[in-house]
């Protein structure tokens, strides 16, 4: 309080010059401060309106362009991964297909197959070794034949032996081409003749 009770007694004391000038000291403070508030105003106005009538800035253009090429790329890569994707799915799909006709082909139809040549060769095991009986009984009944017989009988037994050997690979399930004894060269069937 006691210092409340000195600024009144010195207001008390002060002449009317010193308390006008003392107020004026306190104005031109505020006008000094108003002044540079108004300069900042103007500075920050003028930078305002410098941008403004630059335009945009040609960075950013070229960077949303860029930002448009790159969306329109992933876009691409998108629709072509969904494509792939799409594909593998049915590659799959047509693979699990694949996999159970071949098997049922193989059961079904390859059996049939497989059991018919079967039949085949037993059967032509059969006419063979009727032939070879023939043959045989033929040459006790013609004089001067056994030679005869013991030549084609050699040949009659590779083929009646090669025809085993694709019964047991046919009943094994195993289809492979045989090292066929019988089969001659063009040359050895020529000289024959």
């Amino acid at each position: 309080m006691a210092k409340n009770d000195d600024d009144s007694q010195d207001a008390k004391q002060l002449t009317p010059e010193q308390r006008i000038a003392k107020l004026e000291k306190n104005r031109l403070f505020s006008w000094i401060a108003c002044g540079l508030l108004l300069v900042l105003v103007l500075v920050e106005a003028g930078g305002l309106f410098l941008l403004a009538t630059q335009g945009p800035d040609p960075r950013v253009s070229d960077h949303e362009q860029r930002f448009g090429v790159v969306m329109n790329e992933i876009e691409l890569l998108e629709s072509a991964y969904e494509t792939a994707q799409a594909y593998n799915d049915n590659a799959d799909q047509l693979e699990k297909k694949l996999k159970r006709i071949t098997t049922t082909v193989q059961l079904n139809n390859f059996s049939a197959l497989r059991t018919l040549m079967i039949e085949q060769e037993q059967s032509y095991q059969q006419f063979l070794r009727a032939l070879q009986q023939g043959m045989y009984d033929v040459s006790r009944m013609v004089k001067g034949s056994r030679t005869w017989f013991e030549v084609y009988k050699e040949d009659l037994d590779l083929v009646i032996s090669d025809s085993k050997s694709r019964t047991e690979l046919l009943k094994k399930g195993l289809v492979a081409p045989l090292n066929r004894k019988t089969v001659k060269p063009p040359e050895a069937t020529a000289q024959i003749e």
